[in-house]
């Protein structure tokens, strides 16, 4: 019986354990860079994966691109203007985290294209959503590479 029980047993335990290395959340302006450490996990997953995993609720989104000659992009900031002004004042560098996205269809390039400038989503007029829902059209493109930095103070160097 107690072969039974390991064979059952330690598997579960293992794909456990497996499951939530895997899957770090993001809790903190401060653990931003995370995902930029685990980018192969988030590589061919979709956005909804990692709005999954992050936490933290951005102030301000923009997307750009919609070119045929360059990559789509989701840009996440974490401080409105006036506060990132502030933080790079003090020497801080604010948190960001960048999605390029895999797609280049006409369809996808139609979600990023504006002729006049970014595309922007602001959290003050959006208080009461969560980021999945702000970025609800966005959500099922396939992320093809992560830029991400933490907030924190900047290295000067010499």
């Amino acid at each position: 019986m107690n072969k039974y029980v390991l064979k059952i047993i330690l598997p579960a335990i293992l794909v456990f354990t497996f499951k939530l290395n895997a899957q770090q959340k993001v809790y903190s302006k401060q653990e931003i860079g995370k995902f930029k450490e685990n980018e192969q996990f988030y590589l061919n997953k979709k956005v909804k994966n990692v709005l999954r995993d992050l936490k933290v609720n951005f102030e301000i989104a923009y997307v750009g691109g919609g070119w045929s000659e360059e990559m789509s992009f989701i840009v996440l900031r974490f401080n409105n203007r006036k506060d990132e002004y502030q933080l790079q004042q003090k020497g801080i560098k604010p948190a960001r985290l960048t999605l390029f996205i895999k797609e280049q269809d006409v369809e996808t390039n139609k979600l990023f294209y504006s002729e006049t400038k970014r595309i922007g989503f602001y959290r003050d007029s959006l208080k009461n959503k969560s980021n999945a829902q702000i970025l609800k059209d966005y959500k099922n493109l396939t992320v093809a590479m992560i830029y991400a930095n933490s907030e924190q103070p900047e290295i000067k160097k010499e």
